[in-house]
């Protein structure tokens, strides 16, 4: 007799419903049992809990203080790590004085609470604009399950919250432009993340929603400025170019976590000439495939997926927490090919992007090989596919006549 036939469908079934929560139990398990097993703020391996949020708890501190603009003032920063964590940071804070408005809510807090409360509503809202995008019932576990999470919430880093801002503006492009600003106004907070937004934004035609960008930036500065002061802004041009140098020598030190085509080039010891024309090829290269995708009319999942790739590709400083974005373009692409049928390969792609965060640093760091533009690579690839062979978007279309779908 032959064996029974097991059915390939009914198993992977079964290990897809059984898996994403395995793997989101043991990343949470393992982040709280880090948090648990700390003693004064750090991990068993003496590291403080949250790592990079420190950092942003030390420049709050400084805030509260009455002295917004010695947060860039490097040695008087590293002086208040030292004390409140008995850290010695090795780059300066590299935000504009916006991010600082942002986090003052949760300087109010002891570091532990403030941490846990920063890790939860930015979590919660990540997974809001996820489930927006693919509203599937399985998406939560997929994307609790998504190492770029772990990524995340191990070194206290704020990818949740720029996905927030990028995918929930994105997602209100074309019903609400003044809202979508609004959001991708708040972006700017990363400046180096926000570059692109406008570029799309003029090549779609989205005259409302770029206008809006505009106004809430504006406003958005304007408000730091009342509350902060001047001369915090006056601090912050004085620090750039001083900022700039120490954060890139100090950076090349865990290079293999930075998922850029810098790195990428850097690694395999090509050198830095070469590294700043690959990733400006990298950077052109980008932003021209954002303007194709855009100007056509695209289907909404489709440039927003190629937009928030292109960024990735786009930037030369990033390291493996920014990868939490990646989710956004992984949910477009997998709703597109579980609600209009799966192209070739594009499981395979979005499977890979979808280990990229956890995987592709640990092999740069034992081979010296970065992995993670390729792969951003591909999945633009998947969306320029479909971009090609779909008839522009009817609602982009109407959109570019200044008319409504």
């Amino acid at each position: 007799m032959r064996p029974p036939h097991i059915s390939w469908p009914w198993l992977r079934d079964m290990l897809l419903a059984i898996l994403p929560p395995i793997c989101a139990a043991l990343y949470l398990g393992m982040w709280g049992y880090w948090v648990i097993t700390g003693y004064h703020f750090t991990s068993p391996a003496d590291n403080p809990i949250g790592t990079d949020f420190t950092y942003c708890w030390a420049a709050v501190s400084l805030v509260l203080k009455g002295e917004p603009g010695a947060v860039y003032d490097f040695s008087r920063m590293a002086a208040v790590e030292s004390a409140l964590f008995g850290v010695n940071p090795t780059v300066p804070w590299p935000y504009p004085p916006t991010y600082l408005l942002l986090l003052l809510p949760f300087g109010l807090l002891p570091y532990l609470g403030s941490l846990a409360a920063w890790s939860l509503t930015t979590l919660a809202g990540y997974l809001f604009v996820i489930r927006r995008i693919a509203p599937h019932p399985q998406v939560i576990w997929f994307t609790l399950a998504f190492p770029g999470i772990f990524q995340n919430l191990f070194f206290g880093q704020n990818g949740f919250l720029s996905a927030i801002f990028l995918g929930g503006g994105l997602l209100l492009l074309d019903r609400s432009p003044w809202a979508a600003g609004l959001l991708l106004a708040l972006l700017t907070y990363k400046p180096h993340l926000a570059i692109l937004v406008p570029v799309a934004l003029v090549a779609g035609r989205r005259w409302r929603a770029l206008l809006a960008l505009g106004v809430w930036t504006a406003a958005l500065v304007l408000a730091t400025t009342l509350v902060l002061g001047l001369q915090v802004w006056v601090a912050f041009v004085n620090h750039i170019p001083k900022a700039l140098k120490i954060l890139e020598s100090g950076s090349l030190g865990l290079i293999f976590m930075m998922p850029t085509v810098f790195s990428a080039v850097m690694l395999s010891g090509a050198g830095v000439a070469a590294a700043r024309i690959l990733q400006t090829a990298a950077m052109l290269t980008a932003a021209g495939l954002v303007v194709w995708v855009w100007s056509r009319g695209a289907a909404p999942a489709i440039r927003n997926a190629m937009l928030v790739l292109a960024i990735l590709l786009f930037i030369p400083h990033g390291y493996v927490y920014d990868l939490a974005l990646l989710a956004l373009p992984l949910a477009w692409l997998g709703w597109e090919g579980y609600t209009r049928g799966w192209l070739p390969g594009e499981k395979t792609c979005l499977f890979l992007g979808w280990l990229a965060p956890i995987v592709l640093p640990l092999l740069a760091k034992a081979t010296n090989v970065q992995l993670t533009p390729l792969v951003l690579m591909a999945l633009m690839a998947l969306a320029l596919r479909r971009a090609a062979q779909e008839s522009p978007y009817p609602g982009g279309a109407m959109e570019m006549l200044g008319q409504r779908p």
